[in-house]
């Protein structure tokens, strides 16, 4: 046998070499991307469960006897202005009151606060002389909701939302989906808030008030409790 043959170790296998620090390097960088990407993928189903779609499961979504009714005062088209980032709502937050500002076209109200408070309420006095009561708030998606503060069976004009992160009656305890209003539980969960079109001009929301003008409650066509 040669001697400038090299010797094997005792089980007849070569001495691996250590390995190199570009390789400790590699394995490290790839534990912390998974570590990272497990921190988002929590994030995320937070912010699902948030906006309702983990909220109530399977019935997040509207059903077929109030479809109809879901956005029946939004033009074809329609695209919910965005006035915030993503928002998770993980407690009880109440209405808080601001004052509409009013003229021949309609009425405004500021943004600011509709942002920074998450859920306002305010009144709309009609052409006729009838008050109705409103409300905005944000949507977990960050988009703008303005609607008519009016659930028609109970005929409940409080709001609030709760930390399971629900839009809750304050007076029969619906719930409903904070993204796109469709009942989740309770008496009235067929009958969801009319919300209407509105737009962001500088500093302050503003709606149509004509849609107002001609808005009549839902029909009692569908359970209720």
């Amino acid at each position: 046998m040669s001697k400038n043959k090299k010797r094997s170790n005792s089980n007849g296998h070569k001495k691996q070499a250590p390995q190199s620090k570009q390789a400790a390097k590699t394995q490290s960088s790839s534990k912390r991307i998974w570590i990272i990407g497990g921190v988002i993928a929590v994030v995320l189903g937070a912010i699902l469960i948030a906006s309702g779609a983990g909220s109530g499961g399977d019935t997040a979504g509207s059903s077929a006897p109030e479809d109809e009714y879901v956005g029946r005062l939004l033009p074809e088209g329609y695209e919910t202005p965005q006035v915030a980032d993503l928002t998770l709502y993980s407690s009880a937050i109440s209405m808080t009151d601001v004052t509409a500002t009013q003229d021949t076209d309609g009425f405004s109200i500021p943004l600011d606060s509709v942002v920074t408070n998450k859920l306002v309420r305010f009144d709309y006095q009609r052409q006729d002389g009838e008050i109705l009561p409103m409300l905005a708030y944000v949507r977990p998606s960050g988009g703008l909701f303005v609607g008519v503060s009016y659930c028609p069976p109970c005929e409940g004009e409080g709001q609030r939302i709760e930390s399971d992160g629900t839009l809750t009656c304050e007076s029969c305890g619906t719930k409903r989906n904070l993204e796109n209003n469709a009942g989740i539980s309770g008496a009235c969960r067929l009958y969801p808030l009319d919300e209407v079109p509105s737009t962001v001009s500088g500093d302050r929301i503003t709606v149509d008030g004509s849609i107002l003008d001609a808005w009549t409650v839902q029909p009692l066509d569908r359970p209720v409790g």
